[in-house]
């Protein structure tokens, strides 16, 4: 009987969606080179488009980043609004890692460029399910509309 329990239980387990798995993808290339014990403020730029140190590749690779993160949240969740939380709550943890960097800058740009990132993910799989849903053969009189709702 314990083990016809624990089938069970084991069986109404799902995997994480892709999007939690992509976290810690964030945070290992994130990852601080030249690790110090002692924060650099000094290397914080909490308003975007503000520091020098932005590069356009870094800005690109930031964007592309989040890309997944947003594809895999959208199909999950259908809230623009939680994605936007969820992005920006894991681009801000990356970057609070980056404070212990001698090397990097932690930086409200590339906030904004992975939530941006994010969204575009987001998009990509709501146009995703809107092409789908047109290709699926609809019973007779059914109308033609996509089997997801939009995002919101």
């Amino acid at each position: 009987a314990s083990s016809a329990k624990r089938s069970v239980v084991l069986a109404s387990l799902r995997p994480p969606p892709l999007w939690v798995w992509w976290i810690p993808v964030v945070w290992i290339i994130s990852f601080p080179v030249g690790v110090t014990s002692q924060p650099q403020w000094h290397r914080v730029h909490l308003v975007p488009f503000t520091d020098p140190a932005d590069k356009l590749v870094d800005l690109a690779i930031n964007l592309l980043l989040f890309v997944p993160f947003g594809y895999s949240f959208a199909k999950w969740r259908r809230s623009v609004a939680w994605l936007v939380v969820a992005a920006a709550l894991t681009s801000i943890s990356a970057e609070l890692l980056q404070l212990f960097s001698t090397v990097r800058y932690p930086s409200g740009t590339d906030v904004t460029y992975a939530v941006a990132g994010a969204i575009i993910g987001a998009v990509i799989a709501d146009l995703a399910a809107r092409v789908r849903g047109r290709r699926r053969p609809q019973p007779s009189g059914a109308p033609d509309r996509p089997s997801r709702e939009p995002l919101r």
